[in-house]
């Protein structure tokens, strides 16, 4: 019997935890067998349009696996793009599509009109009874969180339960043989994530906060009455996840990162954690929390586990701002006090900024250089630039106070543009032109640089806070500074643009970081595989064509 062809595509991101887990729960469906395929990747400030090259690729592929359904999975920047890649799969196949993702989920009024069906929420039932229906030929216009685009009407059905127990899904998908990875003119059928020392693993689901930046507070709305919101998998699941990882031949595999939104802090789930994960897993970890969610029982459960790394978001250094415009609760004394926690046991910290805020004046960008002088150093930040997406509330918020106009959100050309080269912060000598100020600029600009660690505190204490000639020059030297490393090192800036265009650039650099790590084992593998294992294939597949 002819098995029922499904296709699930994951747009500019290799490590999509969503789509590697629609994988596996497709492909262990009665008479289905999935594919997946990964649609060129996206690394920081750096976005390419998909190439003419890479469209004939993907339509050889589909062509070739001829699917009966496809789902495409997508944020908001890549409309555009799903919606030529429906074009496409509807012009060489007779496949249904349908969206889910962020996008489709905050913005389905729009996303409905440019393919069959969209996915709002999470979408795993939703999919697993699609499929069925197109596997069996049945009806399937009337299943919960799926609109429908049914010619002259769109059918727009309610929102399922949450999925309350987690240990249901099965694990994501690496390496399998039925995926396929498009990027840079070229299929590759080998999983790049499998080389990566670091294994991306989500444990829980939702966040108890509602920041007004954030997706997590439209869930809230949206699944009001349809269950309990935060969900955690059992430590049994986490335990079986990793070790399946860690026992893999070839296993490159050296440190966790669980993705979850803020790690588990329940006192029952942290404290068999803490007691297993070390013997059981034995490698380090990193989690994210938030801070008003991270007690110091809490921090001494995770040491216990073997913690390396703990991030969470100061965001901005206004304690008001932080309140009132990110309606996110914490202080400035609360972060000092919990960094100091945090680094009486050796564990790095990882924070996360917001910069380009409009919302922001001087007196409160210098409230965050002074909260930065007071952290444990060396630091180590994300520094993001204020993005706004359709109907969040920090949006509502811009758009009320005039930063940000309803014409604006509804580009969605200069979105993709915008969420994708300047989702991390760019140091700039001329100001945007949303920011009111060129001071306000290079506020913005010496934040960067003591977040990256390029300008000692004495100096931006002289530089900010000073009032003699010589603070102003130093001032503004600190500001060409910060555009001029941004420029070389920077997210986006030249070197890294360079190694992610040209793969073969970085291989020196990594090489020398592994040597200084004394990482023989990881050098001796990426040196066979990136220099011999080619020769080999390329004397094989000559002698082969001799013959």
């Amino acid at each position: 019997m002819k098995k029922t062809q499904v296709v699930i595509v994951g747009l500019y991101t290799y490590f999509n935890i969503p789509v590697r887990i629609l994988h596996p729960l497709v492909d262990r469906m009665d008479g289905v067998k999935a594919h997946t395929i990964f649609y060129k990747n996206y690394d920081s400030n750096i976005f390419n349009l998909p190439s003419v090259k890479e469209e004939e690729i993907f339509v050889d592929t589909i062509k070739q696996l001829n699917p009966d359904l496809v789902g495409i999975s997508l944020n908001s920047p890549y409309v555009l793009i799903a919606k030529r890649l429906t074009e496409l799969i509807k012009k060489y196949t007779s496949a249904i599509v349908v969206w889910g993702g962020v996008g489709p989920t905050i913005s389905p009024e729009e996303h409905i009109k440019l393919t069959d069906i969209i996915c709002i929420g999470e979408g795993e039932r939703a999919l697993e009874e699609l499929v069925m229906a197109v596997r069996d030929g049945k009806d399937y216009k009337n299943i919960k969180n799926l609109w429908v685009n049914d010619g002259a009407k769109v059918i727009k059905n309610t929102q399922g339960p949450l999925i309350q127990d987690l240990d249901y899904l099965p694990f994501a998908e690496y390496g399998n043989e039925n995926m396929y990875f498009i990027e840079s003119n070229k299929l590759s059928r080998e999983d790049p994530e499998l080389d990566h020392s670091i294994l991306y693993i989500q444990s829980t689901r939702g966040c108890p906060y509602s920041c007004s930046f954030c997706i997590e507070t439209m869930y809230h709305d949206m699944y009001r009455g349809l269950g309990k919101f935060v969900r955690r998998r059992s430590v049994d699941s986490i335990v079986e996840e990793i070790n399946m990882h860690m026992n893999r031949p070839n296993n490159r595999k050296r440190r966790v990162y669980f993705v979850d939104e803020v790690f588990g802090s329940a006192p029952d789930f942290i404290e068999e954690f803490s007691n297993r994960f070390k013997k059981e897993v034995g490698i380090p970890f990193d989690v994210m929390y938030h801070p008003k969610s991270l007690k110091v029982k809490t921090i001494d459960k995770l040491v216990k586990a073997g913690v390396k790394e703990i991030n969470f978001g100061i965001q901005t250094g206004s304690d008001k701002i932080r309140n009132d415009v990110f309606t996110r609760p914490g202080t400035n004394t609360e972060i000092i006090e919990l960094t100091k926690e945090i680094s009486k046991n050796n564990i790095n910290i990882r924070y996360d900024i917001i910069l380009d805020n409009d919302f922001e004046t001087k007196e409160t960008l210098k409230e965050c250089i002074n909260l930065i002088l007071q952290l444990p150093k060396p630091v180590t930040f994300n520094t993001f630039s204020l993005q706004h997406f359709p109907d969040y509330p920090m949006t509502k918020m811009a758009v009320k106070a005039g930063h940000v106009t309803e014409d604006e959100l509804e580009d969605w050309p200069t979105m993709m543009r915008r969420t994708t080269e300047n989702w991390k912060f760019i140091p700039r000598l001329k100001k945007r032109k949303k920011t009111r100020t060129n001071q306000l600029q290079r506020l913005n600009n010496i934040i960067w640089m003591m977040c990256w660690n390029h300008v000692n505190d004495p100096v931006v204490k002289y530089a900010v806070f000073g009032s003699s000639l010589s603070s102003r020059i130093v001032f503004h030297y600190l500001n060409i500074k910060s555009v001029i490393l941004w420029k070389i090192w920077g997210e986006g800036g030249w070197i890294h643009t360079a190694s992610f265009k040209l793969r073969i650039i970085s291989y020196p650099y990594v090489a020398i970081k592994m040597f200084l790590r004394g990482d023989w084992k990881d050098l001796a593998y990426k040196i066979h595989k990136k220099t011999i294992t080619p020769i080999k294939k390329k004397y094989t597949n000559s002698r082969n064509v001799r013959s």
